[in-house]
């Protein structure tokens, strides 16, 4: 009951880090009737385009095998040669065919779940030796689902076989008076249409097991509403520290702006809301650039700052909250700007004459 309610609680899609979690530790989604019948689709075609020139080789290996041993002057040693001759030749003709089902095997499982290689499976795992958990497997919904399967199989085998066979029954009857070519002929067809039988009925029951089984992999990893809480802030951090820590840039910034202001040649002030510093070295730079600017309570430090360091403040609503709005910080003017700021600098530079 325990499980069934914390089952009941994963309402939540698993996102990309879990499936990529899960993928890392060899869980994917995966039906072995898909390779099943991939397999059987590939021995089909196989014993469709290749059975007959396999059978005339096998023939034609027997008869040279004994055929040896009919003959007059058989020593052991030539048994020996003999046997050797015909498994050589045996594992020379199927060799190619089971390293091509093998391939085949493994492309079944790269077509379901792209190419994976992980040992995570095969360590070892004392918990799946536990009693308790070996019983709740035995009787699990996933362990009646596979014997299902596998009773829809052999059924799928038998019903096969008797659509395959029904038919030639009368014909089986009369074999023992022909040739062994007619008998192997009627038995080739006849296997081949039981190959071809099961691997359609095969073929459907892959593709609904194929299915069913994505559908139990995505439940499986399936996350409760806390779950992808407590994932989202592993990737992306505590909300709290993440803004403890953008408040901490933001203070760092300030004080690096602060300490600009001294640099500046005037301030410029709306004149209680906004402020910006602006300086221009005359041959070095192109145009005025702002070094500082703030409103409320930083415009309030920037005019401070100003007074002690003896800096031009000129109040200039329009222009301040241009500067402050459209400029960004350590950013040279805008050429809209250029004529209003260049009438405050000469206002500037026209006090410094004066005091000097």
């Amino acid at each position: 009951m325990a499980e069934d309610t914390d089952q009941d609680s994963k309402t939540e899609d698993p996102t990309s880090k879990r499936t990529q979690d899960a993928r890392g530790k060899g869980q994917v989604a995966s039906s072995r009737e898909v390779g099943t019948a991939l397999l059987l689709l590939v021995a089909t075609l196989t014993f469709y385009f290749q059975g007959e020139k396999l059978w005339v080789s096998m023939q034609t290996k027997m008869r040279l095998f004994f055929g040896g041993f009919i003959s007059d002057d058989i020593q052991p040693q030539g048994v020996v040669v003999l046997v050797q001759d015909l498994l050589k030749g045996i594992v020379l003709d199927l060799t190619p065919l089971f390293m091509f089902f093998m391939i085949v095997g493994i492309l079944g499982s790269i077509i379901q779940h792209g190419f994976l290689i992980t040992l995570d499976p095969i360590m070892p795992n004392f918990g799946k030796i536990n009693p308790l958990q070996g019983l709740k497997r035995l009787f699990s919904m996933r362990s009646l689902v596979e014997l299902f399967k596998s009773i829809l199989k052999l059924s799928v085998i038998s019903i096969a076989v008797y659509v395959a066979l029904k038919g030639s029954i009368v014909e089986y009857m009369g074999l023992m008076d022909t040739n062994l070519t007619h008998v192997t002929a009627v038995l080739g067809r006849d296997i081949l249409h039981l190959f071809v039988l099961v691997t359609i009925a095969f073929m459907f029951l892959a593709v609904i097991d194929f299915v069913y089984q994505q559908h139990e992999y995505v439940k499986g990893l399936r996350m409760t509403k806390q779950e992808v809480k407590d994932e989202q802030k592993q990737m992306e951090g505590d909300p709290l520290i993440k803004g403890r820590i953008r408040q901490i840039q933001r203070e760092m910034a300030q004080r690096r702006m602060m300490e600009e202001v001294p640099k500046a040649d005037v301030v410029i002030t709306n004149p209680t809301h906004y402020a910006a510093a602006l300086v221009y070295k005359q041959g070095e730079m192109m145009a005025p650039k702002l070094i500082a600017k703030g409103r409320g309570r930083i415009a309030e430090r920037i005019r401070e700052i100003a007074r002690e360091n003896k800096i031009v403040l000129v109040e200039n609503p329009p222009l301040a909250r241009s500067l402050y709005s459209d400029v960004p910080l350590d950013s040279i003017i805008p050429p809209q700007l250029f004529k209003a700021v260049a009438q405050v600098l000469a206002y500037v530079y026209s006090l410094r004459r004066s005091r000097s």
